[in-house]
């Protein structure tokens, strides 16, 4: 198949969960392609493609609105087929409604959706996930890539249904959309601190953040999608009414993933209410893919 996978990232956990997906599909002797969405993004052609995935980051509830204004321009031919695969730092049920205007536009475009798969990595705000817990996850993750890649060849199609509760809470926090460009204004730089890099400048999605005589200016683009503080490598970026969420520092994602020293049991010993969220939706996998590789060995 040609496969096009078109994904919006904020501090680079989507584009890590789309490599993942990349080099499945490839191996399958897949021509796979793939297209981050930044502000400057120009709408692409779709019609040389067999299967197109969609793929972004969740943020209170929602798709980024970048993403979501970039896929309202497409031209969606009938007939394709289509795959969603989103990620977010918890499995709670209020986030399965994040796709439903992406998934009426691809019904309304005649489309065929295979399914929507919900991956889990680190936050990038509100507090650090320990190494020991991403390895936990990203266990998850290879589990439900494997679902994804046995669902696909064996023409499953994983149902998305409609919950208007979790549709009503989605309408409800698209006000954090709004949080964005109101925050933005009371973002401030260190000037002791900063080291006049530009990384957030050259790195912002939308192109929020400038230099004025000599000083970093943030407009009111912001998306909240948290690159520049947690990139700035002298920890100088203040996020406002969000600095006492601030999570400043990349995780390194392929080295916790080949590192065979972590167990990736975190849950087991972590039973405050967070952790508490995610062992049934683990669990859930886990025993999906079971059924679904023994069936095969079979």
């Amino acid at each position: 198949m040609n496969i096009l996978i078109i994904y919006f990232t904020g501090t680079y956990n989507t584009r890590y969960l789309v490599n993942k997906i990349r080099k499945r599909f490839s191996k399958q002797n897949n021509k796979v392609d793939t297209f981050s969405i930044d502000v400057d993004s120009k709408v692409i052609s779709l019609e040389n493609y067999d299967l197109i995935i969609f793929s972004y980051p969740i943020y209170a509830f929602n798709m980024p609105i970048l993403f979501e204004k970039f896929i309202k321009k497409l031209t969606l031919p009938q007939n394709k087929k289509y795959i969603i695969a989103k990620q977010s730092g918890e499995p709670l049920g209020l986030n399965n409604s994040s796709s439903y205007s992406l998934i009426r536009l691809i019904k309304r475009n005649k489309g065929v959706l295979l399914g929507e798969y919900h991956f889990l990595m680190p936050y990038n705000i509100h507090f650090r996930y320990d190494d020991n817990f991403i390895k936990e996850l990203f266990n998850y993750n290879e589990k439900l890539l494997d679902i994804m890649e046995y669902e696909i060849a064996h023409n499953i199609k994983r149902k998305t249904p409609y919950n208007p509760f979790y549709a009503f809470n989605s309408f409800i926090f698209k006000i954090q959309r709004l949080g964005g460009p109101v925050n933005s204004f009371f973002y401030k730089v260190d000037m002791t601190k900063c080291i006049h890099c530009n990384k957030c400048i050259n790195e912002c999605p939308t192109h929020n953040i400038t230099i004025q005589n000599d000083k970093i200016k943030f407009s009111n683009k912001c998306i909240m999608c948290m690159r520049c503080s947690f990139y700035c490598p002298k920890d100088a970026i203040n996020i406002g009414m969000l600095q006492s969420w601030k999570v400043n520092g990349a995780y390194n994602l392929s080295k916790i993933d080949e590192d065979t020293s972590l167990n990736g049991n975190y849950l087991s010993t972590h039973t405050s209410s967070f952790f508490k969220l995610f062992p049934k939706k683990i669990k859930k996998i886990e025993l999906l893919h079971n059924q679904y590789f023994k069936d095969l060995n079979n």
